[in-house]
């Protein structure tokens, strides 16, 4: 390594370290908030939620890595321009192409390092840090009921409340609905002054209510059926373990718990459903015209009951033509959810690769941005890396919705930021090369008297 690509990556690294703790820092605020309130006021034991703080970072990492880069080209070019070394190199004969390598080839190791995460680590901290909430989840159901908010906890109960300790587990101004299903229309209403939950075992709490009362309705169409009944205490037990297919569904991985083979398969597999789909579609409307033709051939008709009327075969007609339409819209809203669910898989995907190459595009748009805004200082450095991460995080989630909805190609939904921005980064980087204006801004005549007056 020469001198100079040791200069330039030490002048870079200090900034990047910078920025990535300021950012992280600044996107874990709510995370250490909820890291305190589970240590501190719920009762989690420290291990555990310093897990879940740790685990948090995973997905945080992904988005400050590339908006450090920013702020470390912005930082350590912006000084060296300030100081003139540039200027000096310049002047020696060292073209900017020459010094934007090292940086370049820096950002590039590092999108491939981001590549390698977002695969290898990612999902799998994704994946534990839902498996971790879940366990927290079972062992403290009170997190779960939220004061002054109707929380169904079971499809069998919902309960409100007013205020609750979750350290102690102690509820107050409780108002309990029992069903005997989903469907039930007449719950059970119990409403007590104090409550307080009781964990039995992993997945099985006991709500002890005092002071209350236990309103009932055995028959809805019978009003006369209605019964009031007081209590000073009342218990109920109320099984929050999910087994087999209900645990496996909370806990089935997501698109952003998949890495990239995965994301990729599944993707495969939604578009083999989407085609098997379309071709059933094709089928009916085979069998609808093939029906339609054998009505309309003579012979065939022939074979038409006499005292069938001409009314008769207008709704009979009529009739089909209903059920296949039926069939079909029902039929296409299948295919689309397959083709939602696909382009939700292959825009985790190509996220994987987009957000990374953000670093190389960064490298390429801040080289010449810091140069112009030298004269700044930190605060402009760090206001402009913030402002291009706040575009390019605008064109991510955009790009992201419109995919979902059918409305956009997944891979142009997620390179679409790095495609602009990284066409605007290398015509200002020719341009600072050239040391030319890409915009010229032509003033009227009478402006510029006035301004010279």
């Amino acid at each position: 390594m020469k001198l100079i690509d040791r200069h330039l990556f030490g002048t870079f690294v200090p900034p990047f370290l910078f920025g990535l703790s300021v950012t992280t820092f600044l996107l874990m605020i709510d995370v250490l908030q909820n890291y305190i309130d589970l240590f501190l006021e719920k009762g989690i034991r420290f291990e555990v939620a310093t897990e879940v703080l740790a685990l948090s970072l995973g997905h945080t990492f992904a988005l400050t890595i590339p908006m450090a880069v920013m702020i470390g080209i912005l930082m350590s070019v912006g000084h060296l321009a300030g100081d003139q070394e540039i200027t000096a190199m310049k002047a020696c004969g060292i073209s900017l192409y020459r010094i934007g390598r090292p940086l370049l080839i820096t950002g590039a190791v590092i999108s491939v390092g981001m590549i390698l995460y977002n695969h290898f680590v990612l999902p799998r901290s994704n994946h534990r840090l839902r498996e971790r909430l879940f366990e927290i989840q079972q062992l403290r159901p009170t997190l779960e009921i939220r004061p002054n908010t109707f929380v169904d906890i079971t499809p069998n109960y919902t309960i409100f409340v007013r205020h609750k300790n979750d350290r102690e587990g102690t509820l107050e101004d409780v108002i309990l609905y029992e069903r005997e299903g989903s469907g039930d229309p007449s719950p059970d209403v119990v409403v007590a002054k104090t409550g307080q939950v009781i964990t039995v075992a992993p997945g099985l709490i006991r709500l002890e209510l005092f002071n209350g009362e236990y309103h009932r309705l055995p028959d809805p169409e019978d009003p006369l059926t209605y019964s009031r009944t007081a209590f000073r205490r009342q218990s109920f037990d109320v099984n929050l373990e999910l087994e087999g297919a209900g645990r496996q569904a909370v806990l089935r991985r997501g698109e952003r718990d998949m890495d990239l083979h995965q994301l990729a398969a599944a993707a495969s597999h939604q578009d083999s459903l989407a085609t098997s789909s379309r071709s059933a579609a094709r089928e009916v409307l085979s069998r609808y015209f093939e029906a339609a033709y054998r009505e309309a051939d003579p012979q065939d008709r022939e074979k038409i009951p006499a005292e069938r009327s001409t009314l008769d075969e207008w709704h009979a007609l009529v009739n089909r033509a209903d059920r296949t339409a039926r069939q079909l819209a029902l039929n296409s809203q299948t295919t689309a959810s397959y083709e939602v669910r696909s382009a939700r898989y292959m825009v985790e995907w190509h996220k994987k690769f987009s957000i990374p190459v953000a670093c190389i595009v960064f490298v390429i748009l801040g080289i010449p941005m810091a140069i112009v805004s030298s004269r700044g200082g930190r605060g402009v450095s760090v206001g402009l890396s913030v402002a291009a991460f706040m575009v390019y995080y605008l064109f991510i989630s955009l790009g992201e919705k419109l995919a979902d909805r059918g409305l956009l190609e997944p891979w142009l939904s997620m390179w679409a930021a790095d495609i602009v921005l990284g066409t605007i980064g290398a015509v200002l980087f020719y341009s600072t090369v050239q040391e030319t204006r890409v915009v010229h801004i032509h003033l009227p005549h009478w402006v510029r008297q006035r301004s010279t007056a």
